[in-house]
């Protein structure tokens, strides 16, 4: 079915803790995107350079049931400029203001695609259904930006960096630091990142002993940004600690030695006396 109508999804009741009652007619599917704006914010619209900070519910046309929603948890930020991010929910958060409440149906073809989505339950035929309401609207640099620092300690790794890509390590020749090595190679003029805040960064990993590149950000995409909750224990010890009290805008070297890391047993190929090297851009938090 889509022929349904936008206008026709209502959302009755919720709050910070609870999410709003989607009421729509089932089986509710849309031929094209379809959004409109239930209650409208002020401020700077979202734009590609915005991180959208977000209550939502997701649910599925089709049968009505609920897909996942984020009022009884923490709020969700999307970054609006990241390529990789479902086609049907970037056009939804663009354009958006703080305190805006926006509902949007999503046909396949800009949600999960005729594959659907089995682990939620999405099938190649379903529309879904995207209310969210804006709690803030942060703005994410494109890479860092602040102050050049010259490192002073001996033997750290040389970091080549270029815009939109990766970067590249030159290992010293010499056994790794035991300790967390925490060097800022660009201090940010922002907001400093605490405890509990979510961070938006781009970053590469590399090993010390040979130099490989193990992952980046930049795989996704040179928009792409990794977010994570700082000091929740989602990331390794050695980016808990580093990033914290660091401020936005601030380029790091991280060299995590494995008691920070991934410990005496390692993961994949990253063996338990590895110790790795990261060189981490902090671009906005919320």
């Amino acid at each position: 079915m889509t022929d349904g109508k936008i206008a026709d999804v209502k959302a009755t009741g919720g709050d910070d803790k609870t999410a709003p009652k989607l009421e729509l007619k089932t089986p509710f599917g849309v031929a094209a995107y379809a959004s409109t704006v239930l209650k409208k914010g002020s401020g700077t619209p979202t734009d590609d350079k915005s991180i959208a900070v977000v209550k939502y519910t997701l649910v599925n046309g089709t049968d009505g049931k609920v897909i996942d929603e984020t009022y009884s948890a923490k709020e969700t930020g999307f970054d609006v400029g990241d390529a990789t991010l479902i086609s049907g929910l970037r056009k939804a958060l663009t354009g958006v203001t703080k305190g805006s409440r926006v509902v949007a149906a999503l046909p396949p073809a800009e949600a999960f695609g005729d594959q659907g989505n089995a682990q939620i339950g999405v099938k190649g035929t379903d529309t879904v259904v995207f209310l969210f309401d804006v709690v803030n609207v942060a703005t994410k640099l494109p890479e860092a930006e602040g102050t050049a620092v010259t490192p002073t300690a001996k033997n750290l790794p040389e970091v080549t960096f270029e815009s939109g890509k990766q970067a590249s390590f030159t290992m010293p020749k010499a056994d790794p630091p035991k300790d967390l090595v925490i060097q800022p190679l660009i201090k940010g003029k922002g907001a400093k990142v605490e405890q509990g805040d979510t961070a938006v960064v781009t970053y590469t990993g590399a090993l010390w002993r040979n130099g490989q590149i193990f992952d980046s950000s930049f795989k996704q995409g040179p928009t792409a940004s990794f977010s994570f909750p700082v000091g929740a224990g989602r990331v390794v010890a050695g980016w808990d600690k580093g990033i914290e009290g660091q401020t936005v805008g601030s380029r790091l070297l991280l060299i995590v030695p494995p008691k920070d890391g991934y410990g005496d047993k390692g993961q994949g190929e990253i063996k338990g006396t590895d110790t790795m090297v990261f060189v981490v851009d902090i671009l906005a938090k919320y």
